[in-house]
């Protein structure tokens, strides 16, 4: 048996695991510990014994065409590690067999758009992953959910229309679906294709309907969508930037301001949930800047939003002034900081490592400007730090939810390997005075910058703009400045 077919197989497993999960419903949590546990196999061999055999064809039929290659290697990590985290986290009021049935079938498709090397794979891929998250989305028992869940699903047909269109374009020019054949494709449909990604990709202004959504979602959920499933966007895009000068450029540009965009939502909120959903649209930003560091920094970032949302789900309240005056508890607290501290860039994290992989790979002027967008980051999680210093006065009531404990067996998982990964990926560990400086100076930076702020930012309401009408607009808005930044450069213009 070649090793083409034991991927191929590996590949299958998740569909033919969820046929089985929803005939037997006992295997089902079985299963759900088993297929992640697979894919850390996968991943483990391609990282070590067998990586002389990347990159590895596993189909070159006409329509389909699949390709494991070392960049995707993070992407499938993130997705299994996620995955195996929301396993150790189920309770009882998770036990639905249909909620396991289409975690698998999520599994499956996630892994299947990493290793798709055609277009028309990676969008039956997409709207795959699109149905199954609508449906984990939905909540019989809180109507909002239902709403959110439906809006999630018209903007990913909005995206997928515009990815469509580019790929119709690809195919009118070049002949093929291949997505070699995007290299030379015309502008508008590179335009077509980003503009659409970058809606899944929960990125830049199309990025505008996550954190409505994650404020109506349920916890595990939240963390699965801006864990894993945000990389249903990622990945393809990392993969066009690769062999596209214009992707990547557009990338580059629409990266930088999402990074500012969702930093600044995100410092003007007062839910928790909304903060992680507002950080998670700016380190998305970072993600875009380098297509061949993107798996890594998603990798890094996934990781550790998922263990804060998980967490969110075991604190007393979602006021973040509430928890500001009251602490959260330690065996919520602790994994959240170490998560934390990972996307700030904390040395012999993996946050660190991915961080310097994007600075070593941009221009001098541009990483310069990067290696200080570090401290939007820093500003925006330092908000849920004790309020000890404040001269604010205390909340006279803190209305908390009554909820039950939670395990945090996943949420460790997720910050033990954030840490352990580091080394198994040959990481830099940043153990030297200039790297711990550094992360010194932004922290305090940070937590100084913050301190003076909150007090203004508490009495201030931010504008309302995750509404349908506005996401919609500001996709139009993308769409017009992409056409333009794409022009500007088939004039010839170059970034330094």
């Amino acid at each position: 048996m070649t090793a083409a077919s034991l991927i191929l197989g590996w590949l299958l497993l998740p569909a033919i695991a969820a046929f089985l999960a929803a005939l037997l419903p006992k295997l089902g949590r079985g299963l759900l510990f088993a297929m992640p546990g697979l894919s850390l196999l996968v991943a483990a061999c391609y990282l070590g014994p067998q990586a002389s055999l990347l990159p590895l064809t596993i189909s070159v039929n006409p329509a389909v065409t699949l390709q494991l290659d070392t960049p995707q290697l993070p992407f499938v990590l993130l997705n299994a590690l996620v995955l195996l985290a929301i396993a150790l986290q189920e309770t009882q009021q998770h036990s639905r067999h249909l909620r396991v049935v289409l975690l698998l079938v999520l599994h499956g498709a996630l892994n299947s758009i990493y290793l798709a090397a055609d277009l028309v794979s990676i969008y039956v891929a997409i709207e795959l992953i699109s149905i199954v998250s609508f449906l984990l989305m939905v909540d019989l028992k809180h109507r909002a959910s239902l709403w959110v869940a439906f809006r999630y699903l018209l903007l990913g047909d909005l995206a997928m229309q515009l990815f469509l269109l580019g790929v119709l374009i690809v195919y009118a020019t070049s002949g093929s679906f291949a997505i070699n054949a995007a290299a030379g494709a015309p502008g508008v449909a590179i335009v077509m294709m980003v503009v659409g990604l970058l809606i899944k990709s929960e990125a830049f202004l199309p990025g505008f309907w996550l954190p409505k959504t994650h404020a109506a979602i349920s916890a595990d959920m939240s963390a699965l969508l801006s864990g894993s499933v945000v990389t249903a966007g990622i990945a393809p895009l990392s993969q066009l930037g690769l062999i596209n000068a214009q992707a990547a450029q557009l990338m580059l540009i629409f990266g930088l301001l999402s990074v500012v965009i969702g930093g600044v939502g995100a410092l003007v909120q007062d839910d928790i949930k909304r903060l992680l959903a507002w950080s998670t649209v700016s380190q998305m930003g970072f993600a875009l800047l380098v297509p061949t560091a993107a798996g890594l920094y998603a990798l890094a970032h996934g990781l550790g939003k998922a263990a804060l949302f998980l967490g969110v789900g075991g604190l007393p309240t979602r006021s973040i002034r509430s928890l500001q005056q009251q602490n959260i508890p330690g065996r919520i607290g602790w994994p959240m900081l170490l998560a934390g501290l990972s996307l700030i860039g904390l040395p012999i994290s993996l946050g660190y490592g991915a961080k310097e992989a994007l600075v070593q790979a941009l221009p001098p002027p541009v990483a310069a400007v990067v290696g200080w967008l570090g401290l939007i980051t820093a500003l925006v999680l330092v908000k849920l730090l004790p309020d000890r210093w404040s001269s604010q006065p205390a909340l006279a009531e803190t209305r908390s939810r009554d909820i039950p404990a939670i395990p945090v067996t996943g949420i460790w998982v997720l910050c033990g390997t954030l840490y352990v990964l580091t080394a198994v990926l040959n990481q830099p560990l940043g153990l030297s005075g200039t790297p711990l400086l550094k992360t010194a100076l932004v922290l305090g930076l940070a937590v100084i910058g913050e301190r003076m702020v909150r007090p203004s930012l508490r009495g201030w309401r931010p504008p309302d703009l995750e509404r349908f009408r506005a996401i919609v607009v500001a996709t139009g808005l993308t769409l017009l400045l992409a056409t333009v930044i794409s022009n500007t450069f088939s004039m010839g213009a170059a970034l330094p």
